[in-house]
């Protein structure tokens, strides 16, 4: 049942943000319209494109990324630090990692992922692009573990838990759009790692105006489609939990 989950995911992935489905419900309404001018399928594509409009002008998705990162700011310094733990993805990670392991001689580096793709190959498996940059950059190779072939977020932390970390001190480092939910999890399975952010995409003293400035229709559709997928995962997970 799980796979097929998965499966069934990854298959409707593009339709799952939502920027994919407004574009292609344009092109469908269009078309409807095109051959039966019908007032109804008129103003299901004027809701659309006004949906779009807001979507690519204003920057709710920035907005909704500073909400996810908002409750994350990293220390200076932490004591006493056992583990290093890092969820694949971003680059960003993995060099937070990479810098944290340097300034923390004696922990020990946990990478946890694989591939979410369908059709693996070693240029899309997270593990292999990781343990290539740990020793591009000389990295002391004995301190990572490369832990488990997960394939989401929710099986990365059933990786995370066989590795009984409960009595030390662990940091989990992942993007800081995707902290709020990695904690959520974490705490669904008895896990307490000290959070340690990468990849900000949201500047905590921006205004208004200097969003504005950064104006980008692009980064704005992929902002909010960003917020809006995290958003539905925290929802699911804890509807399911």
């Amino acid at each position: 049942m799980n796979n097929l989950y998965f499966y069934l995911s990854k298959i409707l992935a593009p339709l799952l943000n939502p920027t994919n489905f407004l574009f292609l419900g344009l092109i469908i309404l269009f078309i409807i319209y095109y051959k039966n001018k019908k007032k109804i399928i008129f103003k299901l594509l004027t809701i659309n494109l006004f949906l779009l409009s807001v979507i690519s002008f204003l920057p709710i998705g920035n907005f909704g990324l500073k909400y996810l990162e908002k409750d994350f700011l990293n220390k200076d310094s932490y004591q006493n630090i056992d583990n290093i733990v890092v969820l694949s993805g971003s680059d960003y990670r993995l060099l937070a990692s990479i810098k944290l392991g340097n300034k923390y001689k004696n922990t020990e580096i946990y990478y946890v992922g694989g591939s979410a793709y369908l059709i693996k190959n070693d240029l899309n498996d997270e593990i292999n692009k990781a343990k290539k940059i740990y020793d591009e950059l000389n990295f002391d190779m004995t301190r990572v573990n490369f832990v488990g072939h997960s394939r989401n977020t929710i099986e990365n932390f059933k990786e995370i838990e066989k590795l009984n970390l409960i009595d030390s001190k662990t940091i989990l480092i992942t993007s800081a759009y995707h902290m709020k939910r990695s904690t959520i999890i974490a705490k669904e399975f008895g896990l307490k790692l000290i959070p340690y952010v990468a990849d900000q995409r949201t500047n905590r003293q921006s205004s208004f105006l200097n969003i504005y400035q950064d104006f980008n229709i692009s980064r704005n559709f992929a902002n909010f489609n960003l917020f809006f997928r995290e958003i539905i995962g925290i929802i699911v997970f804890k509807l399911s939990s």
